[in-house]
Order: C-alpha cells, then structure tokens, then sequence
C-alpha cells in the first residue's frame, strides 16, 4: 500500500527505542553513534516489521545506516549470501561497502564488494567468501549470477540504492531482473533522491505493496542558494574573483561536458589554484586518485562532471558551482546537496547563461526552490 507521509525533524531520537538487538548497540556505542539521524529514526522500525519501503531524503542523511539496521538483525551468520545492496557506480560500491563492513565486522558478519572497472579475475577473493552481504554494481554482479558463481534464491533482503541514478545508467532491466530470481518474499527497501519517472514505473511494477516515504526537504535550509545570469564567456572571471575573495577549503564546480572540465580545470590551475579534472575519461585509480586528494584537502577545487553529483561521500565541501545549468531536473539536487551536509551550513552559485533561462526556471519551479538572485558586478574587480 502507498502511504505518502512527509516527515521532518523528530525529537527524543534514541536507538535504544528503535527494536534492535543487544549485539548491534554495543557496535554502534563503539563506534560512537550516538542518535540515530532521522532517517534511521524513521526506517528502522519499518524495515524489522518487515515492510518493503520506498523513501526519498537528502544526500549525506545516514540512509546506508537506516537500511542496514533494518535488516542487520535478521542475517544469520552460519548461512551463506542473505542480502543484496545494489548501487550505481564502482566509487558508491567502494563506499558503502566501506561502511557496511564497518558495523557488520564486529559482529562476524561476512560483507563482499563486487563491481566493474577491475578484472573479473579480481573478484576471486570475495566469491570464495561466505558472504552474507553483497554490496555490487548490477552489470558485475549479475554476470555472476548468470554463471551461477553466486546463488541468489536465498536473498530475503534487498536493498536498491540511488535508484534514480541506477535507472540513468541503464540498469532497469538487471534491476528489475534480480527481482526475480531472489526468493519470492525478499523484503525490499528502494532509496531515491528524487521519483522520477523509471523510478515510479518500478516501484509500480516490481515492488507494488509499499510504504513511500518523503523524509525532510530535498535541499537543506541551511544551504545558501544564489544565481547570476550572465554571459559564456564570463564564467571564468566570474568564478576567479569569487574565489580570490571568499576564504574555503573545498570548492565543487559541476559542469556538463568531459572536455570542458578539463579546460576550466587547466584555467584555475594557470590562475594559481590547486584544481584537478573528475570525468568518466579518467581510470578508475585516477578517479579515487583525485577524489581522495580532494578529501584531503590537497585539492581545493574540483572541477567535474555529474559522474561526482551522486552517492560520493565528501564531508567539508564550502562551495558548489553550477557552471552549467545541469541537463537533467534531478542533478541539480544531486550537486547541490554535495555542500551542507550533516546540518553544516553550505553555498551553492548557478551560473546562468541566456540560452538557460528557461530550462533553470523550470528547475526552479519543479522544486519550489528559494534562489537568491545576485548581480554578476559584485564580482567584478
């Protein structure tokens, strides 16, 4: 059943009121979690009664936690693969991989990372493992199933992760796919930074009893969001003296085209900047290469393509730039939320160019978007 229900702040979160069992607590007091964030305070309970669940929530929420307590008490650990996390990218695979071995370790609960950009033979270790949990891309991890490396009919838990994102790639089908082969009465949670329109076709189609759950704002109220329409051939000088002027740490510039990040990557860096290029044209260690720098904060911009707008964990971003207006609807929320996560406050700058307007004013309002408008003299020499 479809249950639209908005939520927002709740207040006496405890994860002690949440269901979960003694073993996972004593982890999670280790580990120093002390409330769960609103999202977990929300999910949690549904997932350990068993309901499938749809939600929406910000980037940066604390979903990877949310879904993984949900089901984390039902694994059995004397039996083999029980749960499926399905992510878009190999980066996002790495990542919750990361921070889902981080709890399940200490409860000997065996997690397996599989994706693509490395040899298939580099997969040998975690198919030797008795794993419980599979964090995987579907295109890698499929190609497994097929060869019947992985036995799948025993799955009770499944986890689709960006959705949206996972559509755009392509992945419906395989998606949509492993569906069936997992056992009949898996337990599904789907998370989506926005519904869009294959989002919806398969949460209809393939999931049909749920419980949909928008949890907060898309963008945070502590995000400062500001605009100046100017000219192309602007951007640049625009850009040079925002941030000759404004004291940051990490700066993220979004842009639509693999060649024009390198370009404006090139310009910061003749400018004296400390900025490196993020595309699909890179290598996979070249891509964690510059990301981990970036999180070091040995890179102070990082000029990108959406490849960096979804799922990527970077806390302390100061400053997100659209120099472009992005192509699609949704990735605008995806860049923006990059910036002022965990309640941090953050900035974002669209920079808009005549032939954008219209297609920003629809952005504008689809989401209902509060965006300060600001001369483009104010950073003028």
């Amino acid at each position: 059943m479809k249950n639209l229900i908005n939520l927002k702040d709740k207040d006496n979160k405890d994860f002690n009121k949440l269901g979960l069992k003694k073993n996972i607590l004593q982890v999670l007091s280790r580990l120093n979690y002390k409330k769960p964030l609103d999202v977990q305070d929300i999910i949690v309970p549904l997932a350990l009664k068993g309901k499938n669940v749809v939600f929406t929530s910000k980037t940066g929420s604390g979903k990877t936690l949310a879904y993984m307590l949900g089901y984390l008490g039902k694994i059995n650990k004397k039996q083999s693969l029980q749960m499926i996390v399905l992510v878009p990218t190999r980066e996002l695979c790495v990542q919750v991989g990361k921070e889902v071995k981080t709890v399940c370790d200490p409860l000997d609960i065996n997690v397996g990372m599989l994706y693509g950009g490395r040899n298939v033979a580099g997969d040998y270790r975690t198919l030797m493992k008795k794993n419980q949990i599979l964090v995987g891309t579907p295109g890698r991890l499929l190609l497994h199933v097929n060869e019947k490396k992985i036995r799948v009919g025993e799955v009770k838990y499944l986890v689709y992760d960006e959705s949206d994102q996972m559509f755009d790639h392509g992945f419906y089908r395989s998606c949509a796919y492993l569906k069936q082969r997992v056992s009949k009465d898996a337990q599904i949670i789907l998370s989506s930074a926005t519904i869009t329109e294959k989002v919806k076709d398969f949460i209809n189609q393939e999931i049909v009893d749920y419980e949909l759950l928008e949890i907060g704002y898309l963008i945070p109220k502590n995000i400062l969001q500001e605009k100046i329409y100017c000219d192309k051939l602007e951007k640049n000088s625009i850009l040079l003296n925002l941030f000759s002027k404004t004291k940051f740490k990490r700066a993220m510039i979004f842009c639509n085209t693999k060649l024009k990040s390198y370009n404006i990557s090139e310009f910061f860096q003749t400018n004296g900047f400390n900025a490196k290029s993020l595309s699909s044209d890179l290598n996979q260690d070249e891509r964690l290469k510059h990301l981990n720098l970036f999180k070091e904060g040995k890179i102070k911009l990082l000029v990108t393509t959406d490849v960096a707008a979804r799922g990527i964990h970077i806390e302390d971003v100061d400053l997100v730039i659209n120099y472009d207006v992005p192509t699609k609807n949704e990735f605008y929320i995806h860049r923006v939320g990059r910036t002022g996560r965990v309640d941090k406050n953050g900035y974002s700058l669209t920079l808009i160019c005549p032939e954008d307007v219209k297609r920003f004013y629809r952005i504008e309002y689809l989401y209902d978007l509060e965006i300060v408008e600001i001369d483009k003299g104010d950073f003028e020499d």
